[in-house]
């Protein structure tokens, strides 16, 4: 026979596992909470590590300490704390995944990748906004879906292009993803985050008000 112990840590574990379903089945209609402002990081988690690059090319990895409209303090690795100036930033990812851009590109709209829940918002000329997910991108438009449609917008018609993505998880929930990803259905923070309940964050990726920069992005030094 199983040990007492072991057979009522399992009965916890199932009944945590019952719970956060219920859970996330009573919230999964609530609407998703949206980021208004482009490049915003004031209520990213603080618990998740990024990459910050700035844009004479040094690059930090870290976790957000605080963050506001003109800076950014990141706590390093086994290092001091340090204080970016936005105006010296260039970009902040998690993986291949950008949450702040300070360039307009169209290279990385062309190189995002989009997660359920997630989308890019073209601002049109005439005032118009169109949201969708997009199926092609080439150097002269993309195509985004809406639904059972398909439309295709030229480049010369879009002003911007925000990506419209779910905040990031924190550290705990990357590393079992990658590791154990089996193991997710014990953890609360999967079911929160499928419910869409942490909200999204709007990264403006292309601005026509800004001189369009595609130079591939390469960390010179580390600090």
């Amino acid at each position: 026979m199983r040990p007492t112990s072991v057979v009522q840590s399992w009965k916890v574990i199932l009944l945590g596992m019952a719970l956060t379903t219920i859970t996330a089945a009573l919230l999964v209609n609530l609407p998703v909470k949206g980021q208004t402002e482009p490049n915003s990081l004031d209520s990213v988690t603080h618990s998740a590590s990024f990459k910050f690059v700035e844009r004479e090319g040094t690059c930090i990895c870290g976790k957000i300490l605080k963050a506001d409209t003109r800076s950014i303090t990141v706590q390093s690795f086994e290092k001091p704390s340090i204080t970016l100036q936005k105006e010296d930033l260039l970009q902040v990812s998690q993986g291949n995944a950008l949450l702040y851009s300070a360039r307009s590109s169209w290279a990385d709209v062309s190189a995002v990748i989009l997660y359920p829940r997630e989308a890019l918002v073209l601002s049109l000329k005439g005032t118009m906004q169109v949201r969708g997910k997009p199926t092609k991108t080439s150097s002269d438009g993309i195509t985004l879906k809406h639904g059972l449609s398909s439309t295709l917008y030229p480049k010369s018609e879009i002003l911007t292009v925000d990506y419209l993505r779910v905040k990031p998880a924190t550290d705990d929930f990357m590393f079992v993803l990658a590791e154990a990803p089996w193991l997710l259905v014990l953890d609360p923070e999967f079911y929160y985050r499928a419910t869409g309940l942490p909200g999204r964050i709007r990264i403006r990726l292309y601005d026509t008000t800004k001189a369009e920069d595609d130079t591939p992005i390469a960390c010179t030094s580390w600090r």
